[in-house]
């Protein structure tokens, strides 16, 4: 993927290949289980749909996985790393809905065993100031290659 910088524009227009075939989509488009927030190489993001999304602790944060995965049949979906987030924040226009609270990240802190990091979706800070037992939403993500 490419680097994010405030000057870039990650969010594309795609070709997704899946159900043996191919089908061209706008990025917000409803497809294999998710909205499309993201294309690049030969990647598509997919963020999984809004009414899969919990509010958990950080360490319950794979809950969202299993919301996702029972909801849609796929089982490749996960938490997003801290950097995958950044790119659904820069993409959240494509999102089916969202909140501007902070959403826990999958990545682990290296020196603070209580906090776990986060983006703040209201301003796209990223941080791992918040304890692991704060309640934050978590959205599970999927990528898809074609």
């Amino acid at each position: 993927m490419a680097a994010l910088t405030s000057n870039q524009v990650l969010c594309n227009i795609c070709c997704i290949h899946y159900n043996a075939g191919l089908r061209c989509c706008a990025l917000g488009s409803l497809v294999e289980g998710g909205y499309l927030i993201n294309k690049g190489g030969r990647q598509a993001w997919i963020v999984a749909c809004a009414s899969t999304q919990v509010t958990r602790t950080w360490t319950a944060r794979g809950d969202a996985v299993t919301t996702a995965q029972a909801s849609n049949a796929c089982g490749d979906w996960f938490v997003p790393s801290k950097s995958d987030l950044l790119v659904g924040f820069a993409c959240n226009s494509f999102w089916d809905s969202f909140t501007t609270a902070a959403y826990w990240a999958n990545t682990l802190t290296s020196s603070y065993s209580t906090t776990g990091w986060y983006v703040q979706f209201a301003s796209g800070v990223v941080r791992y100031t918040l304890n692991k037992t704060t309640i934050c939403p978590v959205r599970a993500f999927r990528r898809v290659s074609y």
